[in-house]
């Protein structure tokens, strides 16, 4: 009743594929073309190879139906991992330290958890450098005009795209921001984004003065001006005593003209906020594209060259102390976002790389 070769399930769809296959050529260039744009999802998502094959894909399904079954599959995964941590917790609870055996034991628990770590640390992390991945691709099409929503927008209008792509404005929340495209650590600081100067805080106290001496009001309104109720692009505050100015502006605005633009906040700041604050050192980035070095150092001699990635800086600078407040200084750096977006992509791929060599 057995005798002769067996046949399986799997041969028989193997076989019954094959020949449809060569059947209909046409159904076998669908078949690459959907090939091709799982590799594009997997290479634009940072999709896990094992996970892939692991899981059953139609040439019917959709780009989202595609999605929804990886995410599916590494949440499974992700789950049967917390489960194993769990357990290895849960074992404590049976260990004996008087035991002649306890080493041993604690030392098999420790290599049981060792092993499950890592693995969902790399998931965590894959997804954290794949919407990065895909935050640096919106900013390069920003930069290039090709969304959409540039198509009738003029100058105002990149610049709010850029401003919110980086740190959405009237936000107060650096932490969900996009900053660490400038620097990695500026998203840990307090802040806020194109918020008056006259309403920012730093925590849950007001940074300005509520009332002046009289000589300040007239300062302050002089002109026609109202001085504090200008708008900073953003405003971080790292530590005691210290704060960042960040300004953006439009691409196609040649950036060497608003060069004392962040010298005027960092004034503001130096003499009119609350006596306890007495914030002396600033750190001030202009950020645009149309950028001539030698317009910025035709207008203020004092920036140089940086020694790489093309962005001119000044490496100090007094700001002036009115009314019996000491100096400060500030730090100055002029940069394209070109510059940005080189020094953004080339730190992610440090984080692609080695997720892949860890794969």
């Amino acid at each position: 009743m057995f005798t002769g070769e067996e046949i399986f399930l799997e041969d028989i769809q193997d076989a019954v594929n094959s020949t449809i296959a060569g059947m209909y050529p046409e159904i076998e260039e669908v078949k690459k073309e959907h090939d091709k744009d799982l590799e594009k999802l997997k290479e634009m998502f940072l999709l896990d190879e094992e996970t892939a094959r692991s899981i059953n894909i139609s040439v019917n399904d959709s780009e989202s139906k595609i999605l929804t079954k990886f995410y599916e599959a590494e949440a499974k995964k992700s789950a049967e991992v917390d489960a194993k941590i769990k357990e290895s917790f849960d074992k404590l609870n049976n260990l004996d330290t008087t035991s002649a055996n306890y080493q041993i034991e604690l030392a098999e628990e420790v290599e049981a958890l060792v092993k499950v770590i890592p693995q969902q640390n790399k998931n965590t992390l894959t997804h954290y450098v794949a919407r990065r991945k895909l935050v640096l691709e919106l900013f390069d099409k920003i930069l290039k005009s090709e969304l959409a929503v540039q198509t009738n927008g003029g100058r105002e209008f990149n610049e709010k795209l850029i401003h919110n792509l980086l740190f959405q404005q009237r936000s107060s929340d650096p932490e969900n921001s996009d900053l660490w495209m400038i620097n990695e650590d500026f998203i840990y600081f307090k802040g806020s984004s194109e918020e008056l100067l006259s309403k920012v805080k730093i925590g849950e106290e007001k940074l300005f003065k509520s009332s002046f001496e009289e000589e300040e009001k007239v300062y302050l309104s002089s002109l026609g001006e109202k001085r504090l109720t200008k708008r900073p692009d953003v405003l971080l505050f790292p530590e005691e005593g210290k704060c960042i100015i960040i300004e953006f502006k439009a691409p196609d605005v040649n950036a060497s003209d608003h060069l004392l633009q962040v010298d005027f906040y960092a004034s503001l700041i130096r003499n009119h906020t609350e006596d306890k604050f007495q914030i002396t050192s600033f750190f001030g980035y202009l950020i645009g594209q149309n950028i001539e070095p030698r317009d910025v150092i035709g207008r203020v001699g004092r920036y140089e060259h940086s020694y790489h990635l093309d962005y001119l800086f000044r490496p100090s600078e007094t700001v002036v102390g009115f009314d019996g407040r000491s100096n400060g200084s500030i730090y100055t750096e002029v940069i394209k976002y070109t510059t940005l977006l080189e020094r953004a992509r080339r730190r992610n791929e440090i984080f692609i790389n080695k997720l892949n060599k860890s794969s």
